[in-house]
């Protein structure tokens, strides 16, 4: 069989793009040496494209386990789908951090950080994630801060009890994607011992003690710099400062673990210490120049630490187009690259410097670049309920827990290149019950014609397509919009004021 010219030199330098990623890898998915990257909070379009502004080279981002399954075996996917997206579009490697209990698996408050009361239920979970991200995740971590009571159902800390967690996870991963790495959680550095919180390396004894050791790939740690320089010496300020993560490693090395890496998940120096940590705060222009020389350092003294995450990096678009204030606790935002206007501060722009260099994409990303002929929007297994009547299956829970709930936006990545490449563009939706004739599909703001059809009561899934002009696409993120309309008058005054719908199975194509 004859391949096409053009096609085929296509092939031939996406294999030599490939062939240079994996020479110049040292590892799954980077280079060899340190790689630099950033939490985000949360990882959207937005704080995703300022993250690759920024020159990172990863991000980390928490898959919230009572946001995708707030009730067991009901899941949403939409945000996971999309950083994950979004990210391989970006060339962005990512570490997905697995918590937060939702109200099902634990009696804890939600304020809380609770482990489950069956451990299964979280092995399930981060298998189902693990399954789902195959070959798209480079590493899994493994909860957050154990050591302390808050993230730990408001009970002591439990050394023993997180290692249980740690191998269920463990083995859940390696079940379903083995090349992926399992991150044991970033431990808090504190020098306290009480029912609040424990000495970050007594846990981490503790942990290894109780059989750890076989149950993670990499050791998170949280190496913050407490307001200190970052060549403050080992030891010096009883600890609490960036070379604690020192400790870490001689206690990895003392347990025969020398082999075992190192990934600081969280990092970083605050403009504005409140209550406590007042003390801890540094000026902007001090945490711009600490955080460059900390990667300095870490770079010349530490070969074994191969991740630095600064924490961290908001999406600067908040609720109603406001800026990250808006969402982010204070005590966030003072860590924050960018300032409560959404402002990139000097931290931003003086790591943007440092990361200049040449910067390859992603294996996914390239791939997605020749690939970009029908581009998933919302998966057949994410259904969206729109309207204002919580009804029984098989109707989902009201959209983002919003009654009414009008409008659905979801965000897809299109590579620059697919829209030269001709051909016209469609759009298809599943679509269960849509009964009025003003509910609308958007995107980038544009409203396609004509409105989703209506259909009868029956409760069955229907499909729909429409045409989509390649003028209203572009590089980049896409926002999609769904919107539904009123009943009519006569059903508002007995029923209901809104339209109930549902979608799903959302693909653009040519």
């Amino acid at each position: 069989m004859k391949v096409p010219r053009r096609r085929l030199a296509v092939l031939m330098l996406l294999g030599l793009a490939l062939a240079a990623i994996a020479l110049l890898s040292g590892r799954p998915g980077g280079r060899p040496g340190l790689r630099v990257g950033v939490h985000t909070l949360p990882a959207d379009r937005h704080s995703l494209a300022l993250a690759a502004e920024a020159g990172f080279e990863a991000v980390v981002e928490l898959f919230s386990w009572r946001q995708i399954e707030p009730t067991r075996e009901q899941w949403y996917w939409q945000h996971p789908d999309e950083v994950v997206a979004g990210a391989a579009y970006h060339g962005l490697d990512l570490v997905v951090r697995l918590d937060q209990h939702p109200a099902w698996a634990s009696d804890a408050a939600l304020t809380l950080n609770a482990p489950p009361d069956d451990v299964a239920d979280y092995a399930r979970f981060v298998g189902r994630v693990a399954e789902r991200y195959r070959g798209r995740v480079l590493g899994y971590v493994i909860w957050n801060e154990p050591n302390l009571a808050i993230d730990w159902g408001g009970r002591p800390p439990d050394p023993a009890a997180y290692t249980d967690l740690l191998c269920a996870a463990y083995r859940a991963v390696k079940q379903a994607d083995p090349s992926a790495r399992v991150v044991s959680a970033g431990l808090a550095p504190t020098n306290q011992n009480d029912a609040r919180a424990m000495d970050d390396r007594l846990f981490l004894r503790a942990m290894l003690e109780a059989g750890a050791g076989a149950c993670f790939d990499v050791l998170g740690a949280h190496p913050y710099g407490f307001g200190r320089p970052p060549d403050d010496p080992r030891g010096a300020n009883e600890g609490l400062n960036l070379a604690r993560i020192e400790d870490l490693r001689e206690i990895l090395l003392a347990y025969g673990l020398g082999h075992v890496p190192v990934w600081a998940t969280e990092m970083g120096w605050t403009v504005d210490g409140r209550g406590d940590s007042a003390w801890q705060t540094v000026s902007e222009q001090q945490q711009a120049a600490y955080l460059v020389a900390a990667l300095q350092r870490a770079r010349r003294a530490w070969p074994w630490l191969e991740l630095m995450a600064v924490w961290n990096l908001p999406s600067t678009y908040g609720p109603d187009g406001g800026a990250p204030v808006d969402r982010l606790p204070a005590e966030f935002l003072g860590y924050s690259l960018v300032d409560p206007t959404g402002r990139p501060r000097p931290a931003f722009h003086a790591l943007q410097e440092m990361n200049r260099r040449l910067r390859l994409p992603s294996p996914a990303a390239l791939i997605g670049r020749f690939t970009a002929r029908r581009i998933a929007v919302l998966a057949p297994d994410t259904i969206i309920h729109l309207g204002d009547s919580d009804f029984g299956p098989p109707w989902m829970p009201l959209h983002a827990v919003r009654n009414p709930s009008v409008v659905w936006r979801g965000t897809f990545y299109l590579p620059a290149e697919a829209l030269t490449w001709g051909g016209e563009w469609r759009l298809s939706v599943r679509l269960m019950q849509s009964n009025v004739w003003d509910n609308y599909v958007w995107i980038n703001g544009q409203r396609l014609e004509p409105a989703v059809p209506a259909e009868d009561f029956t409760g069955s899934w229907v499909s729909a397509t429409w045409r989509v002009p390649a003028a209203w696409l572009r590089g980049g993120p896409n926002e999609i919009a769904i919107t539904v309309g009123r009943t009519l008058p006569v059903l508002q005054d007995l029923y209901f004021a809104w339209d109930d719908l549902q979608i799903k199975d959302i693909v653009l194509w040519r």
